[in-house]
């Protein structure tokens, strides 16, 4: 009767083991111990392709393609390449009348079968290309960087 008894506690004992196993390592397999490791999630770093302070005309869209951002914590620089429908003068019109809103001064004016618009502004240049394409498309180009201007002081 006590080997019974011993028998029975020692296959509820067995028993016991393998089910708080089962669940034990069903739980260190799912904690990746025994996985194969899982890439590295990094948050994404988004740029958005406009710069705040130059005005576009409705109806331009982005060509992200040919369009390039650099951005860190004090400088944003880059090309944006904008296509869409519209008269060259009308075109050339809105950039030298709405840059002066935002600061910007013409300081060149080229207009032939192109138009190269050059602003600055305190630190800053931006040329803005604007080139004909089929139909009535167009093609916008607006490049804008740092400068550092020096002022040379006449020689007497």
């Amino acid at each position: 009767m006590v080997k019974r008894r011993w028998e029975r506690l020692f296959w509820t004992g067995i028993i016991l083991i393998l089910i708080a196993g089962t669940y034990g390592c069903s739980d260190l397999f799912s904690s990746g111990v025994f996985r194969e490791r899982q890439p590295e999630v990094r948050p994404s770093v988004t740029t958005t392709y406009r710069f705040e302070d130059i005005p576009l005309p409705s109806g331009l869209n982005l060509n992200r393609k040919e369009s390039f951002i650099y951005e860190t914590k004090a400088t944003k620089t880059g090309l944006l390449v904008y296509e869409g429908k519209g008269e060259m003068e009308k075109l050339a019109n809105f950039f030298k009348q709405q840059m002066p809103n935002y600061q910007w001064r013409l300081v060149s004016n080229f207009e032939l079968n192109n138009v190269m618009l050059t602003f600055i502004k305190e630190g800053w240049s931006s040329v803005i290309y604007i080139i004909p394409k089929e139909d009535e498309m167009k093609r916008i180009e607006i490049r804008v960087g740092p400068i550092e201007i020096k002022i040379l002081s006449s020689s007497k």
